[in-house]
């Protein structure tokens, strides 16, 4: 019996974070979807349950951590982990972030093998079969 891929979003508008999370993502039974809009994430985040989302801080259309709020009350994702990256280091954005519910607040640029890690913590995503 298999598992099913765990379903992860990402956020963000950087050409380059979203390659370095598909290549982070590529070895785990994980389907990346990816927006680089705040309101086509948040639309389909309004329809489909995830596993995990991945979230910039700052993308085109509005501030992370405003949209993190939208986010946190849809009820498609009552229960779903949200790690916020950013490539600003402020105390101020790191405690908002916990306040409205981010499991993780990480700062930019993250490794691949951080990224991988915390894809199988918060969703328990298998390493494919070679």
């Amino acid at each position: 019996m298999t598992e099913e891929n765990k379903n992860i979003v990402v956020i963000d508008d950087s050409p380059a974070s979203l390659a370095l999370y598909e290549r982070a993502a590529a070895t785990l039974a994980v389907s990346l979807t990816s927006f680089q809009s705040s309101e086509e994430g948040h639309a389909y985040l309004q329809r489909q349950p995830v596993d995990l989302i991945l979230l910039s801080n700052l993308i085109h259309g509005q501030d992370g951590l405003e949209l993190l709020k939208r986010i946190q009350i849809l009820e498609t994702q009552a229960a779903t982990p949200v790690i916020v990256l950013s490539s600003k280091d402020y105390d101020q954005d790191r405690h908002m972030a916990q306040d409205l519910g981010a499991q993780e607040y990480l700062v930019k640029p993250v490794p691949a093998a951080t990224i991988r890690e915390l894809i199988t913590r918060y969703t328990g995503a298998q390493a494919l079969s070679v």
